[in-house]
């Protein structure tokens, strides 16, 4: 019943200027959302028959309460078409987040992180190896100092770091800002990109940062690799690193020091306030 209408719903999303990743989550979730009640008549007991399935598949309350928003602005849809009179939001409203505690590295391993990369970079036996140690060894420390996110990582060029002034700009979805950056980071940038010179010199006029062996020319790394860096990482420390609990530590670190949301969250890249205040009452209790 809902299916002919969910291309429609795209281009409604485009119309409220949604991001690509969530107009193209928001659509597969409506999609599914008319399959499984396709034999279904009335609004709200689709929405009742949904939310069980929904419940009974996936574990993750992260990707419920997803799944709830995107039907919810479904269902408003529909009724703005006039496919429908009204629905019960009740019936799709988010579950309760359990306020589990989050991961963030401890000091030893924070340490042991940021000695992974130098190390194997004195032991490379090859100039492949030494680049990738090199510039491993520089995306660890960018995200450990400044706290990025990887996919803000990722879109990191050049012309986004100013020596002068000591500041990066960093690119988010649909915004960015500047952070200061330490003299120590701007070397040991500086270090790495006259390496890839060196190594990949057909790459020299590349505008970004983070440039991998077997991607096409001069394009930038992609999130997905990131992950492969630190999982590498971690199978060899025999303990979970990750760009999130690097990222993590930083911001706890920085609270710990400064004791203030309010000018915080939009330096670690939070649109609010309160995302920052969430992370910061599930972050580990210090001993």
């Amino acid at each position: 019943m809902y299916d002919t209408y969910v291309k429609a719903f795209e281009t409604y999303l485009m119309s409220l200027n949604k991001s690509f990743y969530t107009k193209k989550q928001y659509t597969l979730d409506a999609k599914q959302f008319a399959d499984m009640t396709q034999h279904t008549e009335h609004i709200n007991e689709a929405l009742k028959l949904y939310s069980k399935e929904i419940q009974e598949t996936y574990q993750k309350v992260n990707t419920i309460n997803r799944k709830f928003a995107a039907i919810r602005q479904f269902s408003t849809f529909l009724q703005l078409r006039g496919v429908i009179t009204a629905y019960n939001e009740e019936l799709i409203q988010p579950l309760a987040k359990l306020d589990t505690e989050l991961d963030v590295l401890k000091e030893k391993q924070f340490k042991r992180t940021l000695s992974y990369w130098p190390y194997q970079y004195d032991i490379a036996q090859n100039a492949e190896h030494e680049w990738l140690a090199l510039r491993n060894a520089a995306i660890v420390f960018t995200v450990a100092e400044l706290g990025i996110k990887p996919a803000e990582l990722v879109r990191m060029e050049w012309k986004h770091i100013h020596k002068q002034t000591k500041e990066v700009i960093v690119l988010a979805s649909k915004s960015f800002r500047s952070l200061p950056i330490s003299s120590r980071m701007l070397e040991l940038l500086d270090d790495y990109k006259q390496l890839t010179e060196q190594f990949m010199p057909l790459t020299e006029h590349s505008p970004y940062v983070w440039l991998g062996v077997g991607n096409k020319m001069g394009e930038p790394l992609t999130v997905k690799t990131i992950e492969r860096i630190f999982k590498s990482m971690s199978q060899q420390m025999e303990f979970k690193v990750t760009a999130t609990n690097l990222r993590y530590y930083a911001i706890q670190k920085e609270l710990d020091q400064q004791h203030d949301t309010e000018s915080l969250f939009g330096q670690f890249g939070y649109a609010r306030k309160g995302v920052l205040v969430e992370r910061e009452q599930r972050f580990p209790k210090k001993k």
